[in-house]
């Protein structure tokens, strides 16, 4: 709670701070540079930076140049303030250098600059000399006056000084117009400058080498003294300076919630610790100054390097202090830090990297909170560290006019507290002895015994050799006892009483490393002057301290080796690192962004995880792995860059594959696979396999690299064992001589994850997959030397089948796979004298005992590709659950099943599936049509084809219904109702093969058996057969063989070791025999009597055409509509399956789809659409307006049509009655049956144009309207033939 509340505070701090406060996040102009190229034309020094009267003074600046010609132009330019002269400047013209000064001017001879290049200028100059000094990359140029310099006061050099208060551009040329700067056209600088810099004396030769990278005292390269206008400063990372020195200022504050005050000497700790802990590599931190801050405004003074004159920081000057830094429960502290660079740093980037570090909140002590003010940090590269302690309130700031050469401050020791700086001046003067200290400790009366502890090491341990590193509390030992005292009176006397908690005993445990900054003594008696220092009992009266148990360690390994990383922020080179230290390192995509890394100091120091969030990304696709090199060094950094990768990827394409299998096959060739890359490589490979990839052409690939993982694995002792959710190695080292026998078994634990592998351990409950070598397999092992490493067996387990796809027609895999190797054989294992036995457990229960087949993995089938084999290897016994095989050699193993019922590619069955579901889907809606208008129009279900037509339709509908339902329904996962499912599908399907024979038996009656045939109940008997064969059929499959009907097996399923179940998704007959038996050999009876049936009704068709009179044969187009009808109708089409093999199979399996899924769309529009009647029935009883129509007479008419007596032997003149029913669906039909039975004539065969003569026959039901006649037999099935006579 107590953290919460800090980190809440915190933000509230840092939210107050942006708004109470202007911000300042960045001074510093290192690393950028003035672009006078494009529309920019100067840059000016600020009104509040003025610069004094001079003696002496140093300019330096870097310059890079764009043109180089005789057109003149100022690099920059420091007029008098009264605009009589040009003080001092720079520039160039007809090739030379030109320099100003006291008015005078002074030429190089003729230079030759090279363009886009940077140069360093330095201009010096002193009153003891009569002439400025100019130097370009630290050269010395000669400069000649272009005038008499003895009429200037270079005749008397001490009389010359440098008018303060001038003016100053960089740039351009100006001078003073009533004290406002006037432009000097065509001076500008065409190039860039950076790093323009002004000290109040003149430097050496060898100062200006040595102090090149140090900030001016007078001008710095600092946003807040110049004035940019239009000129925005933007980065160069071309332009770098390095160096050691810096002084680093800050404000931070401490927050605590015990409302205590932080003392100064806990504030410097807790400073020092911090940034200890914050410096990366390569910083040494050299000294710390803390003072306090008393007043609610604050001035930050800095002392200028090396004793020069004290200045107030420009940004700081006037700023106020945020109203939130005054709680009560906040401490304030001004911070001065010399920080030493080794090697030296672009001072760009040590001023990035320390404000980026340090204003990060650090908790210490597991109490306090100290918070820098990020506005604040400032760092300064500077000559040398002085020694003095400076506190920014007392530093005495001299006047601008005057001019002083060594500066004095007053160093105040009262209020501040600092480091001692001499033993960390650098790295060359640490010691290289740590300790790692450990121990328990009693403490009474201590509210915060974290704090407590922490204090009490660092003033018992001395500062000047010692320094206490990363201390860490341990869980308490004992939780904090609270005594209660008597009550005690008020201050008052009264006769309330107030109670008081004094802090009991509390036992705590911590560790920490000691670094030992000057080594005086023997490292063993250096440890002795510890475990003294802390065993010296500690008591002020309100604490006491007592340390037991104290155990201390020598830190041998106090560094970090360098090593290189691969990340998907790219590759970082991390350098050798001590202790406690970051390391950091440019990002690869970006160089003005930062990676760090932690080095823990520890018993066995080791590197922390790299932190990269700055950095973007440098690897985001797969494709980009092949600008990736592997080396043994970055090896497992690939492999995670690769996992990484793969979390996004769901599919992965062939190329994809190919760069992904490619990098780990490098990985494994170039790195020796330690148990941690084996781990990583394993699961990459797992996360490869349980994607939803085409692996077929990556199969042998994919087997050859985990077997040489498994080869390659160095380590561990005696085995090892390797395990990802889809795939696991194990390693085992044998001895020869000592080898009888070796078995290796998985588990699945039923939860997808991951297996689990039995070494030499019996099969039991749970186990999907079991392997156990012969004693003969030592015959085959290789021979060694005896200080080679021992012959290795490794297995390897596969929980995904779809890898090993081989297009096996007919068959598929239903077990996992296993196999087992040696490693290093001379060569391949076979013919074993003893048999390897395999046992496999089903994926899909093997119920109906179908065959099943043992099997090896063959490398070299399918032209490389490979596939499955059974050369070597036979079933010993198989059960519904397991099979049991025996082969005579090593290699992958698998058991494959016999479902020739369903192979398929999965391509074309996820085509073929939609193309099924979308024409049962169609048929299904437009058989519902059908249905009603039969259904709702009582005229035009009179005659007995039509009632057959609405039962066949009702079986369609029930088949597609079933079938559009069955995957969903399968879903849920209950036996009972997948039974129930396939038998409905099945009886449907029956339902519907037996009403499409009832209509050939229809057709027969009524085109060719024409005799008087009495039918009584006809369609009653029909509607008996058509729908209670099927029913007698399933119901004689559930009494021999419930098991009959279940779930569907198919090829394309992918396994894994979740139970098998999940993959079925269709219930339909599982049993070959019930399926051939009541499915294929029913189908086949009934579409054999149809096209029997079909062939003699084409046979009568084409008589009555070659009878039929001239002039009343109808089109070609007519016949073939009555014959498409016909085909429909009678379900031809479904014998298209029966040819569904070879090499026509895939065309005729889409035939055969797209026309029965649709046949009720083709019901519809033969017999729907295309009738007449049909549509005259919709016209009148669903039309409204011009469209409706009017029933017409002969509706009226014809239920009396055929009505006839009993026919009489031989009469003289018999009346042909029409071959249509006497409730023909068609109205045309109706009315020419009508006509013809009242005529005497032939009869006309509408729509075909034929005339048959065939005598009438009997009626097939009874007595018609009271009537003691018989009506004729209810002709042929006129919608089917589509004959009606288009009008």
């Amino acid at each position: 709670m107590f953290f919460l509340l800090n980190a809440f505070i915190a933000v509230s701090l840092l939210r107050s701070l942006g708004s109470t406060t202007e911000p300042v996040p960045w001074l510093s102009l290192w690393g950028e540079v003035a672009d006078f190229t494009f529309l920019c034309s100067d840059w000016r020094l600020k009104p509040h930076v003025s610069i004094p009267a001079l003696q002496e003074f140093t300019v330096c600046f870097h310059l890079n140049l764009e043109t180089w010609d005789s057109s003149p132009w100022t690099a920059f330019m420091y007029c008098h303030p009264y605009g009589r002269h040009v003080e001092l400047g720079l520039g160039g013209q007809m090739g030379s250098l030109v320099v100003w000064l006291f008015g005078v001017q002074w030429t190089t001879p003729q230079m030759d600059l090279l363009l886009s290049q940077w140069y360093s200028f330095c201009l010096t100059w002193s009153h003891t000399k009569d002439r400025p000094t100019l130097y370009v990359n630290g050269d010395a140029v000669v400069l000649t006056a272009d005038r008499d310099a003895n009429t200037s006061c270079f005749v008397s050099p001490s009389s010359c000084n440098l008018s303060a208060n001038g003016s100053l551009t960089l740039g351009i040329g100006h001078g003073l117009v009533n004290g406002n700067i006037q432009i000097i056209p065509f001076t500008v600088l065409f190039g860039k400058m950076s790093l323009f810099r002004m000290w109040a004396k003149e430097r050496s030769e060898q100062e200006l080498a040595s102090l090149s990278c140090t900030e001016g005292d007078l001008v710095k390269w600092e946003e807040d003294y110049w004035d940019t206008r239009l000129c925005t400063p933007f980065p160069d990372p071309t332009l770098q300076c390095k160096w050691s020195f810096y002084d680093v200022t800050l404000m931070f504050v401490i927050l605590r919630l015990d409302k205590n005050e932080t003392e100064l000497h806990t504030a410097r700790d807790v400073a020092h610790q911090w940034l200890r802990e914050k410096l990366p590599v390569g910083m040494y931190l050299h000294s710390v100054s803390v003072f306090d801050v008393t007043r609610p405004t604050t001035e930050e003074v800095v002392k200028a390097s090396h004793g020069d004159s004290a200045v107030i920081r420009p940004e700081l000057r006037g700023a106020a202090v945020p109203y939130n830094w005054g709680l009560p429960n906040m401490n304030r502290f001004h911070c001065l830090v010399h920080v030493n660079v080794e090697p030296s740093w672009n001072v760009a980037a040590v001023q990035f990297e320390l404000h980026k570090d340090l204003r990060i909140p650090y908790r210490a002590l597991g109490r306090l909170l100290l918070l820098a003010d990020a506005n604040s940090i400032h760092t300064t590269p500077t000559e040398n560290f002085t020694d003095a302690t400076v506190s920014p309130e007392d530093v005495s700031t001299p006047s601008p006019d005057s001019t002083t050469n060594t500066p004095t401050t007053n160093a105040t020791t009262g209020s501040s507290s600092s480091t001692p700086p001499a033993s960390t001046a650098g790295p060359g003067n640490i010691s290289e002895l740590y300790f790692e200290v450990k121990m328990n400790v009693s403490i009474t009366g201590a509210p915060d015994p974290e704090q407590i502890l922490f204090t009490w090491l660092n003033s018992s341990l001395p500062d000047d050799s010692m320094m206490v590193l990363d201390f860490q509390m341990n869980p308490r030992l004992q939780r904090q006892r609270s005594k209660l005292q008597s009550n005690l009176p008020t201050s008052d006397g009264g006769s309330e009483y107030r109670k008081v908690f004094v802090y009991g005993d509390s036992r705590e445990s911590c560790v920490f490393q000691v670094q030992v900054l000057q080594l005086l003594s023997e490292p063993q008696e250096t440890e002795e002057q510890i475990r003294g220092l802390l065993l010296t009992p500690y008591n002020d009266g309100s604490v006491s301290l007592v340390a037991e148990d104290i155990l201390i360690s020598r830190i041998l390994k106090f560094r970090c080796t360098a090593e290189t990383h691969q990340s998907l922020k790219g590759l970082f080179t991390w350098p050798d690192t001590s202790g406690g230290r970051n390391a950091t390192q440019t990002c690869p995509r970006d160089p003005t962004h930062y990676a760090t890394r932690h080095c823990k100091l520890h018993l066995s120091t080791h590197w922390m995880a790299p932190d990269v969030e700055d950095c973007p990304p440098v690897v985001e696709t797969i494709s980009d792995l092949e600008h990736v090199e592997v080396t043994a060094d970055n090896a497992l950094n690939v492999v995670e860059v690769i996992g990484s990768l793969l979390g996004n990827h769901s599919n992965l394409n062939y190329d994809e594959l190919a760069t992904i299998l490619n990098k780990l096959e490098d990985v494994v060739n170039v790195s020796m696979v330690t148990p941690n890359l084996g781990q990583a490589l394993v699961n990459v490979i797992s996360d490869v396999l349980e994607s939803d990839s085409d692996l077929m052409p990556f199969t042998n690939t994919i087997l050859n690299m985990t077997e040489a993982v498994g080869d390659k694995m160095v380590g561990y002792k005696g085995s090892f064992t390797l395990i990802a959710p889809a795939l696991a190695i194990s390693v085992v080292d044998v001895v020869p001589g000592q080898f009888s026998s070796l078995t290796f078994g998985v588990s699945s634990d039923q939860a997808g994850t991951k297996p689990e592998i039995f070494i030499n351990t019996h099969p039991f409950n749970g186990t999907v997959a079991f392997i156990s070598l012969p004693s003969a397999l030592q015959y085959s092992f290789p021979q060694r030397d005896p200080d080679q490493n021992p012959p290795r067996v490794q297995f390897q387990f596969y929980g995904i089948p779809l890898l090993f796809n081989s297009g096996e027609i007919g068959k598929t895999l239903n077990t996992f796979v296993v196999s087992a190797c040696v490693t290093n054989a001379s060569s391949p294992i076979k013919d074993l004298a003893e048999d390897v036995k395999v046992i496999l457990h089903h994926l899909v229960p093997n119920t109906l005992s179908k065959d099943v087949q043992c099997v090896y993995w063959n490398f070299n089938k399918n032209d490389g590709h490979g596939g499955w084999d059974d050369h070597g290897c036979r079933k010993y016994n198989t059960s519904s659950e397991y099979t049991t095989c025996l082969c005579d050699h090593l290699t992958h193993f698998g058991v494959l099943l016999d479902v020739s019922r369903t192979e398929l590619d999965p391509a074309n069955e996820q085509i073929l599936t939609i193309i099924t579901y979308a024409g049962c889907g169609v048929s299904s809606l437009f058989l519902g049509i059908t249905i009603l208008t039969y259904i709702a129009f009582e005229k035009l279900r009179r005659d007995y084809p039509s009632q057959i037509l609405i039962n066949l339709s009702l079986a369609l509908l029930g088949l597609n219904l079933v079938f559009l339902l069955n995957s969903w329904l399968t879903s849920w996962a209950l036996d009972g109702l997948c039974v129930a499912v396939a038998s409905m599908l099945h009886y449907f399907l029956l339902a519907s093969f037996t009403w499409m024979g009832l209509e050939a038996v229809n057709m027969y009656f009524a085109l060719v058996k024409v005799f008087n045939v009495y039918v009584p109940s006809y369609i009653l008997k029909f509607c008996a057969l058509g729908w209670g064969l099927p029913l007698v059929t399933c119901i004689l499959v559930l009494i021999v063989d419930r098991e009959a009907y279940g779930r569907h097996l198919y090829t394309d399923t992918q396994s894994t070791l979740e139970p098998p179940g999940n993959a079925d998704n269709f219930c339909w007959i599982q049993d070959d025999v019930t399926f051939y038996v009541t499915v294929v050999a029913y189908a086949a009876l009934v579409f054999l009597f149809n096209t029997g049936v079909f062939a003699v009704v084409l046979v009568q068709i084409r008589r009555m055409r070659v009878n039929s009179p001239a002039g009343s044969q109808s089109g070609l187009m007519h016949d073939l509509k009555a014959v498409s009808s016909l085909t429909l109708l009678l379900g031809l089409t479904w014998t298209v399956g029966f040819f569904t093999w070879g090499p026509a199979r895939v065309v005729l399996l889409y035939l055969f789809a797209g026309l029965n899924t649709l046949q009720g769309l083709f019901i519809f529009l033969f017999h729907c659409l295309m009738k007449e009647n049909v549509r005259k029935q919709w016209r009148i009883h669903l039309c409204f307006g011009r469209f409706k129509l009017e029933e017409f007479s002969e509706w009226s008419n014809s239920a009396s049509v055929g009505v006839q007596a009993k026919p009489k032997i031989k009469p003289p003149q018999v009346s042909v009655p029409s071959v249509r029913s006497v409730k023909s669906s068609s109205t045309d039909s109706t009315s020419a049956s009508s006509d013809s039975s009242q005529r005497d004539s032939s009869c006309k065969r509408p729509n075909l144009g034929l005339f048959v003569n065939s005598p009438a026959l009997p009626g097939a039901q009874s007595s018609f309207s009271g009537s003691g006649a018989l009506p004729p037999y209810r002709g042929t099935r006129n919608h089917l033939l589509d004959q009606q006579e288009q009008r």
